[in-house]
């Protein structure tokens, strides 16, 4: 073993450490390489601290060390997940395994399958899918089998390098606390690899792994099926409407064909060149259909054969991207993750008012950092919950809803995620694309179109303008320096009550560290998800304002990547299109005042970035 003589004893320890444990060839020379040349700045970023469960699970760039995503870092987080299961599950979960799923990322497969291993080593069957699948089937699946967990290896749509672990309780939803923390502390007493847990040639035909593919698929389509009435199907059969199809280079393509069948939509035209998998994402800088360049060759194949809707889903077909071409404009109109959440929203909540025989107790969630428009479509129809950011939240939110003989239906982020029903407890890309290709079939058929029926609902319920974006930070002492500043904004310990010309009438600080003073804002760091007796605390930054004119603007750092994200919301009257483009210039004029003072990004070398 090559010796380590940093001049940091807890480094020299951590990187000694680390070369004991891999076996990997790859990752062990990476770590000897950058012990021969001295990379200590490196090796301290990436030996001296473990991954945390973020709002994703774990993601990080794929590498050698602690914090990025590797073979040890898998093998000793399914050892900690292992023996957590084993302490506090009974019999019959143990007895029913875990699930195990894979992206089509470089090492995804491998990640699973050594996560599989771990478990048959201690006699915990595995139910192990034998080739990619969506994210949201390993949700699916884990209550399907009344499994004690679910592993799913993506990194969804970050960029190429990272890969990431996402896991799932037994409920179907991400693990939240106290079982994320609690992981964690076991991991710590399960750092040892056995070597026969690198052994993974046979894994596929072990006798406790199971082929759940073909199995779970089938019963996920008959989902599908039965999430739409009778009516809503023969309409989808009648209007035989035409759409785009991207699966920007993941794992959707196969499971939107097979699901549009199921609901008698017409198969959709895929974008060839981003349909296969490929871990290079070659067509795109980011795979994030957020981003403006994800959806141009949608648009071009589009407009090439006359069709007006574009779905495009992320590598994992957990997120849904939407873009409908505007006859009267001439022009495309991507629509953001507020617009088709309340426009998924409205759609779902219509169904089950129209068809559902049974007095209910409807329930329609979101994140605090996306649009509140939801809340005022449900009003009088359904009760609307805010959780925090990350549909772990809300997925868990949901289920204990449930628990309680309510009726949750509908759930969104802003950043394009949308659960249309209960029995996927997390976001979903797929039945997501069903019900907006479904909403499309009924407007189409009666001449009108998703924008103007999202006119029809600004008139109604008030235009909820956004304009939200983010900065790139790898540095992280300049993370830290931003949100000091905001908490010692005009003094020590003293938030901000004006930020440039607008008054500040109430600011939540939610980072669960923080001590918050009482200043007279009215402040409170935690949020209590209305009506459900739940609790949580942001894992990161987040703060939230309120100005005196309405404006609501929330920063926040990300769960999954080295962003800064801010997210803001303006409610007015603008019925007409005329007005509503004036109020979004004057809204991104505003925007941009405050978040130059509050955040200050020139001064940190900070650029922004657009969405749609």
């Amino acid at each position: 073993m090559a010796n380590c003589s940093s001049g940091d004893s807890k480094l020299d320890a951590a990187v000694e450490s680390w070369l004991k444990h891999d076996k990997n060839p790859a990752t062990r020379q990476e770590v000897l390489d950058d012990i021969k040349n001295s990379r200590w700045d490196k090796l301290k970023k990436t030996m001296m601290s473990r991954q945390k469960f973020g709002t994703a699970g774990l993601r990080g760039r794929m590498g050698a060390g602690y914090m990025c995503m590797n073979d040890v870092v898998v093998l000793q987080t399914a050892q900690g997940l292992l023996s957590y299961i084993q302490k506090v599950s009974d019999h019959s979960h143990l007895q029913n395994g875990i699930v195990v799923g894979y992206d089509g990322r470089y090492n995804s497969k491998r990640f699973a399958e050594l996560t599989a291993k771990v478990f048959v080593s201690a006699s915990v069957p595995v139910h192990l899918f034998s080739n990619v699948c969506p994210t949201p089937f390993v949700s699916f699946a884990t209550i399907l089998y009344g499994a004690a967990a679910g592993v799913m290896v993506t990194a969804s749509h970050n960029p190429k390098d990272d890969n990431g672990y996402k896991v799932y309780w037994r409920n179907g939803s991400q693990v939240i606390t106290p079982h994320d923390d609690n992981i964690l502390d076991e991991i710590w007493s399960c750092l040892d690899i056995p070597d026969e847990h690198w052994n993974i040639e046979e894994i596929c035909s072990h006798e406790l792994v199971k082929d759940c593919l073909q199995e779970v698929t089938t019963k996920y389509m008959e989902f599908i099926r039965s999430s739409l009435h009778d009516e809503v199907l023969q309409q989808n059969k009648a209007a035989e409407i035409k759409t785009v199809y991207s699966a920007m280079h993941g794992v959707g393509y196969q499971a939107i064909l097979k699901a549009f069948e199921a609901a008698n939509l017409k198969e959709p035209i895929s974008v060839v060149e981003q349909q296969n998998i490929d871990p290079d994402f070659p067509t795109v800088t980011f795979p994030n259909p957020e981003e403006k360049e994800c959806l141009e060759l949608s648009k071009k194949l589009a407009e090439k054969n006359g069709v007006k809707l574009v779905l495009v889903n992320d590598p994992d077909a957990d997120r849904l991207a939407v873009a409908e071409y505007d006859d009267d404009r001439k022009e495309w109109k991507v629509f953001t993750g507020n617009e088709m959440g309340s426009l998924l929203g409205w759609w779902v909540l219509e169904q089950h008012c129209k068809y559902s025989t049974q007095d209910e107790q409807r329930f329609v969630l979101a994140s605090i950092v996306s649009s509140k428009m939801l809340r005022a479509i449900a009003k009088g129809r359904a009760e609307f919950v805010e959780t925090l950011t990350g549909f772990k939240w809300m997925g868990n939110t949901t289920l204990l809803l449930l628990q309680q003989g309510n009726k949750p239906v509908f759930a969104f982020e802003e950043a394009i995620g949308y659960m249309c029903s209960p029995r996927v407890p997390d976001k979903d890309g797929v039945s997501a694309a069903v019900q907006v290709a479904s909403l499309a079939s009924m407007l189409y058929s009666k001449g009108s179109s998703l924008l103007k029926m999202l006119q029809e609902l600004y008139v109604q319920y008030g235009f909820h303008i956004s304009y939200n974006s983010y900065f790139i930070v790898h540095d992280q002492a300049v993370m830290q320096m931003i949100f000091s500043r905001i908490r010692n904004y005009h003094g020590p310990g003293i938030y901000p009550k004006k930020v440039g010309s607008l008054e500040v009438k109430f600011l939540n600080d939610f980072s669960a560290d923080v001590k918050v003073p009482d200043t007279g804002n009215g402040l409170d760091r935690r949020l209590s998800v209305l009506g459900t007796g739940l609790e949580g605390t942001s894992s990161g930054e987040m703060i939230l304002l309120q100005c005196t004119n309405g404006l609501s603007v929330t920063v926040r750092t990300s769960g999954t990547e080295p962003k800064l994200k801010f997210y803001t919301e303006l409610v007015c009257d603008a019925p007409t299109y005329g007005e509503q483009e004036a109020k979004k210039v004057e809204l991104e004029k505003m925007v941009k005042e405050f978040i130059d003072e509050l955040i200050q990004p020139a001064e940190h070398g900070l650029v922004w970035r657009i969405f749609f």
